[in-house]
């Protein structure tokens, strides 16, 4: 897929000949900056085995287009991006769980890159923003072995696995809305995972894991499909641990005005901004490049930005140190060092990769004799001419070259090869290029690069969307997880109070009256006596709402209904009159009043019916069936439409 079959080609490329020389040491490479990702591929091809690329670019948007290509150029790696936090390291606030996710998640792919066997690695890349790579780590994060629940298995314990989440950063609720997030019923697990889509209900039954499946944040409701397993990562990068909470007890008295964020933490409670202490409450951080393998290439894209996008981090980051802690600490023992916590510098950077190689690929020629300078040109703009593009990619192919036009929707691939058809222009359109590519074609194909270039002397160019057509159609094939909005009429128990009324799916309305807890039998015997006989049964504490209803006999207290908070979908909010008659439990009358309901909706449906009946014989116009032209059109719209 892509343009993986391109690589092969630029490697025996005359322009890339002197770049690839070099692949297995240090150097500094300028080129266009449509040729950055092809050559880091070239490069990882031309050293022996698999291997690890961090590559480094100056923002955040940056390195979501050079993700983008690197999956264009190299389908067959792994490519995963390592995002910065929201926050500076110092300032106090914590990132958000989501991103926390996404990072572990890169530390433990690079762990577990390391311990697979050679044979059975695969390229793997690494993208990340100056503002990520530069900000020191905990160290061993990457070693925190996540909570496992598998289906079957036996010895699950739900105090400890409560406790095991809590030293995960979880924070323990009442009803699971948001990632980082857990409750327990009896013996129901409801946790949310920082980089899962869906929260997890866990059933157990005894100490064996019964049941596994998603559930929907908006009802509660579980998700159809059963789950054998998932895992569940910390939710911090800031574990409180023993001696993390130890340390937050001894500097709770250095420190009296930190206090009250100082004793939460002493006592395992996650705290908004703790993160920000984390050169004070850990023995140590470390830079990223810990992480990463011993015989692993670091790049540097722009790094004259890079630089600069550096310079100014950390004097932004100085100045919330100053402003946020220095102030706050007055008057302490000492002032508080958290110095550790400082961005690195770039030069502090490659003295902390060590023996790992470093290529810096900049757009800029400095001038040096060790510089490689590739001799790539950029596509020429066509900016005000309708047609350039066309034009010069068929006069490109009436010289004989091979050239690569992406795009990011079919839509757009399809109005190319048109367009160039009409040119009298050889196009075809591919799935991926192909290994044998012939003279005077142009392929045409799916995928996302930063930019094109050109080779002139192997007559060889690619174009991106953006160039071929003067502007990207910003398509996003990948689908964004967003959780479900919160139904309207949703009970939450957290919300409800005394005297509220709801609607009881099979008994109508009632009254909430308060939220209990009582013990119950788990189902689950425990042998005890002589020859095995069972003569006791183990106990598990459930939450319930209690629904009072109208009392069955006249005179008499009002019947309770007792519901279990894991059928909370089978209660909704009373939306009706101000004061409406509390239904009798079992009785008619809640029954004939869904049955009066049921023959209104029919009724309106008869109605809407016969409507519909005279709309359809009425004449109208007729609007003519949709066009190629008009199908192209609504692919090239150029911005992603919202879900609505």
């Amino acid at each position: 897929m892509g343009l993986a079959a391109l690589i092969p080609g630029l490697a025996h490329a005359r322009a890339l000949k002197p770049a690839l020389a070099r692949a297995g040491g240090d150097a500094d490479f300028s080129l266009v900056d449509g040729l950055r990702v092809p050559l880091l591929a070239a490069l990882l091809s031309a050293r022996k085995g698999p291997q690890t690329l961090l590559a480094v670019t100056a923002t955040s948007r940056e390195s979501e287009a050079v993700e983008a290509a690197a999956r264009c150029y190299l389908p067959d790696a792994d490519v995963l991006s390592l995002p910065a936090w929201e926050t500076l390291p110092h300032e106090r606030l914590s990132p958000s769980v989501e991103t926390v996710g996404a990072r572990l998640r890169a530390l433990r792919t690079l762990a577990e890159w390391q311990a697979t066997p050679a044979k059975q690695r695969r390229d793997l890349i690494v993208v990340a923003s100056v503002r990520a790579v530069l900000q020191p780590l905990a160290a061993g994060l990457a070693e925190v072995r996540p909570v496992e629940l598998v289906v079957g298995r036996r010895g699950y314990e739900l105090s400890v696995l409560a406790t095991t989440l809590v030293e995960l950063a979880y924070v323990r609720v009442d009803l699971v809305t948001r990632r980082g997030e857990f409750a327990m019923r009896g013996g129901i697990l409801d946790v949310f995972a920082p980089d899962a889509e869906h929260p997890v209900r866990a059933d157990f039954f005894g100490d064996e894991l019964e049941q596994l499946q998603h559930f929907s944040v908006a009802d509660q409701r579980s998700l159809p499909g059963a789950l054998t397993g998932t895992e569940l990562p910390p939710s911090r990068e800031l574990l409180l641990t023993e001696s993390v909470r130890q340390r937050a007890r001894e500097m709770e008295r250095e420190f009296p005005t930190l206090a009250p964020m100082l004793a939460k933490i002493a006592e395992g409670i996650p705290v908004e901004g703790m993160e920000s202490l984390a050169p004070a409450l850990l023995p140590k951080l470390v830079p990223l490049t810990d992480y990463l393998p011993p015989d692993a290439a670091i790049a540097i894209l722009g790094p004259e930005r890079v630089a600069t996008r550096a310079l100014s981090l950390a004097e932004t980051n100085r100045e919330f140190l100053d402003a946020a802690w220095n102030a706050a600490t007055a008057g302490a023992q000492a002032p508080i060092d958290l110095d550790a916590g400082d961005f690195l510098t770039v030069t502090g950077l490659r003295a902390a990769a060590g023996t790992r190689t470093w290529w810096t690929l900049s757009p800029f020629d400095s001038g040096g004799d060790d510089v490689i300078r590739l001799p790539a040109d950029p596509v020429p703009s066509f900016a005000g001419q309708a047609d350039g593009a066309v034009d010069h990619v068929a006069a490109l192919l009436r010289d004989g070259w091979r050239v690569a036009i992406t795009a990011e929707g079919a839509g757009m691939v399809e109005r190319a090869a048109d367009v160039l058809s009409g040119r009298e222009a050889a196009a075809r359109s591919v799935d991926a290029y192909p290994a044998d590519a012939e003279p005077g074609i142009a392929y045409l194909l799916l995928g996302s690069v930063e930019a094109g270039f050109q080779l002139r002397e192997d007559k060889v160019a690619v174009l991106s969307e953006s160039e071929f057509y003067g502007r990207s159609a910003g398509i996003d094939s990948r689908q964004v997880k967003r959780l479900a909005s919160r139904r309207k009429n949703v009970v939450d128990p957290l919300q409800l109070r005394a005297g509220d009324f709801v609607v009881h799916q099979t008994h109508g309305i009632g009254r909430f009256v308060e939220l209990v807890q009582r013990e119950v039998a788990s189902g689950t015997r425990t042998p005890r006596g002589p020859l095995g006989t069972t003569v006791t049964e183990d106990k598990v504490v459930r939450e319930y709402l209690v629904i009072e209803y109208a009392p069955s006999k006249r005179g008499m207290p009002g019947d309770k209904l007792f519901v279990p908070t894991d059928q909370l979908d089978l209660l909704t909010r009373y939306v009706g009159g101000e004061a409406p008659a509390l239904s009798k439990m079992g009785g008619s009358d809640w029954a004939a009043a869904k049955g009066k309901a049921r023959k209104a909706v029919r009724d309106i449906a008869v109605e809407l019916v016969k409507l519909y009946s005279a709309r359809m014989a009425s004449v109208g116009h007729a609007f003519p069936p949709d066009t190629p032209w008009q199908r192209e059109l609504e692919e090239a719209f150029p911005f992603v439409e919202t879900p609505d």
